[in-house]
């Protein structure tokens, strides 16, 4: 394991990732920051964890449509990928 630190509307955290898959929770962070900063821009007055539930939760959505428009058996595939992928995290 090893530590990043990531930076989201204008926060520095630092987290945990598996080796080698750095490049890739960059990403991700920077993908949360800029819709944690879209939310920022829309609703100003939010505490920052308020505005990460609600990016949370429209992530989750997104994740929904995503399943719901894919075949069952794809989406069990990518589900089972992300398991592993935490699983190794833990």
């Amino acid at each position: 394991m090893s530590n990043i630190t990531i930076e989201i509307n204008n926060r520095e955290f630092l987290i945990a990732c598996p080796d080698g898959e750095e490049e890739r929770v960059l990403k991700l962070a920077e993908r949360f920051s800029e819709r944690v900063s879209k939310i920022s821009e829309r609703l100003n007055d939010l505490d920052h964890q308020r505005l990460f539930l609600i990016a949370g939760i429209e992530a989750e959505e997104d994740n929904q449509n995503i399943l719901e428009s894919q075949g069952i058996e794809q989406s069990t595939r990518r589900l089972k990928n992300i398991l592993e992928r935490l699983e190794k995290v833990e």
